[in-house]
């Protein structure tokens, strides 16, 4: 394959190769890696933007060809994974299964990875913190809802356990909270009614002790 051309975008952090079997684009740092070990320093010192390439064309055997279908491969995964990160916040693990899913590569996936977590556009820490936020304060779930909640979204239990505990969440004051708008005016000393409010609690995540705690509080008041 003989490599014609090699131009960059405006801002000179991503290059085009033209080729005389198609076009490779691919980051500028992952071009001068290429050309340093495929075509010698030489070519890489030269190789920059504006310059005029005069030794071009060049040819490169099948490894070198093989080498640009991964980088081009490569630069598509980031671009991907960061258009599915501008729509919305995602754990490593769902946006791997959506990378996965849309056919790139264990290579280009690991590789458009690091790119990410180096540029800080990844990262399960912040985005498992801002997901327990949301569902905390947004939702009122209790703890064990909102670890489940965090897992379904691919966080490692290990990460969502930490996280609510760092937070010091009051699910004190949010059960009560929660208690106040589903209640409905139900009364706690009709039994039905009691296990009724009991089961909506209990989805939400808090525990028997919990739920109980409050429901005496609530009755001492009455009585």
């Amino acid at each position: 394959m003989d490599i014609l051309n090699i131009t960059f975008t405006e801002s000179g952090n991503q290059a085009t190769l033209r080729t005389d079997r198609g076009y490779f684009d691919m980051t500028r740092a992952d071009l001068m890696e290429f050309l340093q070990k495929f075509l010698g320093e030489d070519v890489r010192s030269a190789v920059r933007p504006g310059a005029e390439l005069d030794f071009l064309p060049l040819f490169v055997d099948d490894e070198a060809e093989g080498e640009l279908e991964a980088l081009a491969e490569k630069l598509k995964a980031i671009k991907y994974a960061s258009y599915i990160l501008g729509i919305g916040d995602k754990s490593e693990k769902q946006l791997r299964i959506k990378l996965k899913t849309k056919g790139y590569s264990t290579r280009a996936i690991d590789e458009a990875f690091d790119v990410l977590r180096r540029n800080g556009y990844i990262c399960d820490e912040r985005t498992c913190k801002r997901k327990c936020e949301l569902l905390a304060n947004g939702k009122l779930f209790g703890r064990r809802r909102i670890i489940s909640e965090l897992m379904a979204k691919g966080y490692p239990y290990s990460l969502c356990e930490a996280t609510v505990d760092e937070q010091e969440i009051d699910f004190e004051a949010n059960l009560a909270l929660l208690y106040e708008k589903i209640s409905k005016g139900e009364n706690l000393l009709d039994w039905e009614q009691k296990k009724r409010i009991s089961d909506k609690l209990l989805r939400y995540g808090y525990s028997y002790d919990e739920i109980n705690c409050l429901f005496d509080g609530i009755i001492s008041e009455v009585l």
